[in-house]
């Protein structure tokens, strides 16, 4: 039962993940990143991880979800409209790799098992004080790594739309 519980919430969470991707209406697509976020929260639960799925759902869908939300109906932007319309050459190439990336994703899932182990991380009483130690030592290069990356997002975001000014 857990196993069918985790396949579903991890289904949903990647289905809401490509209609945000997908989605022409900014707003939609923020409320369909909000129900990916649920589904991760549930996924971490089921993974035995309490504490992150509270921080997923308190900081990354109560909080910064919300100030997009909200940001987004400031600016009124509208539904994104196409350019140019693709070519069925162009949908069935995409469908195709589509399938092959599918096919080598199944292939290799049944190959090499899919069941990852995870490192377990005793949390006695709800103490996060091991994580703490554990983030900060033995995961400090991935955590410092993460940071930078989120530094050029940010950076690049900030290009973008200062782009967006001048050519306006």
């Amino acid at each position: 039962m857990e196993r069918v519980l985790f396949d579903a919430a991890a289904g949903l969470a990647i289905l809401f993940a490509g209609a945000m991707v997908v989605g022409r209406h900014p707003v939609r697509s923020v409320l369909a990143l909000v129900v990916s976020f649920f589904g991760l929260a549930v996924c971490y639960v089921m993974l035995s991880a309490p504490f992150i799925a509270a921080i997923q759902v308190i900081v990354y869908a109560g909080a910064i979800l919300v100030l997009f939300l909200f940001v987004l109906m400031l600016l009124n932007v509208g539904v994104e409209t196409r350019e140019r319309e693709t070519r069925p050459v162009q949908r069935a190439l995409s469908a195709a790799a589509i399938l092959v990336f599918a096919a080598m994703l199944l292939a290799l899932l049944r190959a090499h098992g899919a069941e990852i182990p995870a490192p377990q991380v005793p949390l006695p009483d709800g103490d996060v004080a091991p994580l703490a130690r554990l983030l900060f030592s033995d995961f400090l290069l991935p955590f410092e790594a993460l940071s930078v990356l989120l530094l050029a997002a940010l950076v690049g975001a900030y290009a973008l739309a200062g782009g967006r000014e001048k050519s306006a």
